[in-house]
């Protein structure tokens, strides 16, 4: 049964909250069946709520086709009257590591660009039911817990205020096929769908073996597996606000991007929240948007409960015993606090800081340069380079050096972390990190 325009509109009025419609949206295409038909279902909805639509191809110049098939696709796109761009991954040879994951982090980072270059602050990605199912499956072979089984959100952010909307999350695979060829709209197999040198294939084939090869068997397998994903998220949410709460009673978060948390809610709260609460603070404090190992926090969780506190390291972070500096009259002392802040390793290089600049630096700070910001501006870790006025001494000497310092000219004109010197007109830098959305 194909997708209709009217499931379609209430998957979408699903994902945007209050009705309220944004002015443009993009939608990615990578020429495959899921992306071909959500662009054409797409352009549809757009057209009738009179919202702007462009498609993003990207080319990751993997195979030697890829150039030819991007093409064939944006003319496809255009034929159907939907405006089309090619984005181009640039790279020297094939990528080290995982080439999936290499690729996906490549294409998003591609399409984030677009969107923020193109004013557009919200992205339709294809994934269905079957992909939802399948990285069920992926994560329960790599021991995940409730997040990793929640598998994928309907939406969550992206880089820069972009949101990822999957409209299709809860519609077969094969519906979507029966869209395109109603339409009578071709699309383009990926040989690396097939290759089983990659895990999803393989869950793939194995799915369809478990169903003895009955195609009515494998469909209403998939449809439990991604009800349990549901589930799943259900829990999900109801943990994320028990952290919430946890975090709030433990952890206070200065401007400047520190944390000063006291280990006692941590170490009386049941393991599952505590693990949890570590890890959103280790990724906000490190600006890192994936969680650490689940072992590695394991034993750091077992570190706050021991007697006495020593200093850890996780995650770009330094954990740092202090003296009590809370001034909270209505709240008891702790008798030793940490200091949460930034390991002063990995650290962005210098970077221009020209006229239209918004970027997220080191995963932490937001930078906004617009039109009356000066030329000659860098952002650059502060490191020891040397103030004229050391500014104030609140901060712990282990978090200064890992701020954002604004450089014009080679010479330090402000230190916001720090309160130190004066912003450029035109010039915003606030700590605020990216949330740590996984999937």
């Amino acid at each position: 049964m194909v997708v209709t325009a009217k499931e379609f509109t209430a998957a979408m009025a699903a994902l945007l909250p209050d009705g309220r419609k944004p002015a443009r949206i993009a939608v990615a295409v990578s020429g495959g069946a899921d992306s071909m038909a959500l662009a054409l279902l797409a352009q549809a909805w757009a057209a009738r709520q009179r919202v702007g639509l462009t498609a993003f191809v990207v080319d990751h110049r993997l195979r030697p086709e890829s150039a030819r098939e991007a093409k064939t696709v944006a003319g496809w796109l255009k034929a159907a009257g939907i405006a089309c761009r090619i984005l181009v991954w640039r790279h020297d040879g094939r990528p080290s590591g995982s080439l999936q994951a290499a690729a996906r982090e490549a294409r998003y980072a591609l399409l984030a660009a677009a969107c923020a270059k193109a004013g557009i602050g919200h992205l339709l990605a294809a994934h269905h039911r079957d992909d939802q199912a399948e990285t069920l499956i992926l994560r329960a072979m790599r021991g995940s817990g409730v997040d990793g089984l929640a598998a994928m959100r309907p939406a969550r952010p992206l880089a820069d205020g972009l949101l990822l909307l999957r409209p299709l999350l809860g519609i077969p695979k094969a519906r979507l096929v029966a869209t395109l060829q109603k339409r009578r709209q071709a699309w383009i197999e990926d040989p690396g769908n097939a290759d089983p040198a990659h895990a999803r294939v393989r869950v793939r084939r194995a799915l369809a073996d478990l169903a003895g090869g009955d195609e009515a068997t494998r469909a209403e397998i998939v449809t439990h597996l991604a009800q349990t994903a549901q589930n799943m998220a259900r829990a999900r949410a109801a943990l994320g606000q028990a952290t919430y709460e946890l975090l709030r009673r433990a952890a206070g978060i200065a401007p400047s991007g520190i944390a000063w948390l006291d280990p006692r809610p941590l170490a009386a709260a049941p393991d599952e929240l505590a693990l949890r609460a570590l890890g959103r603070l280790l990724g906000v404090i490190g600006g890192q948007p994936l969680p650490p190992r689940l072992e590695r926090l394991e034993h750091l969780l077992a570190a706050l409960r021991a007697p006495v506190l020593t200093a850890q390291t996780l995650h770009r972070c330094r954990l740092l015993p202090q003296a009590d500096r809370r001034r909270d009259p209505g709240r008891a002392p702790a008798p030793q606090l940490l200091l949460v802040c930034r390991e002063a390793r990995h650290l962005p290089a210098p970077q221009a800081l020209r006229r239209g600049t918004h970027l997220l630096w080191d995963g932490r700070f937001r930078i906004l340069a617009d039109r009356r910001a000066p030329a000659g501006l860098t952002v650059a870790p502060l490191g020891r380079m040397p103030l004229p006025d050391p500014g104030p001494a609140s901060l712990p000497a282990a978090a200064r050096g890992t701020l954002p310092a604004i450089l014009r000219d080679g010479r330090p004109l402000a230190v916001p972390g720090l309160g130190w010197g004066a912003l450029p007109a035109g010039v915003t830098v606030i700590f605020a990190p990216q949330p740590g959305e996984t999937a």
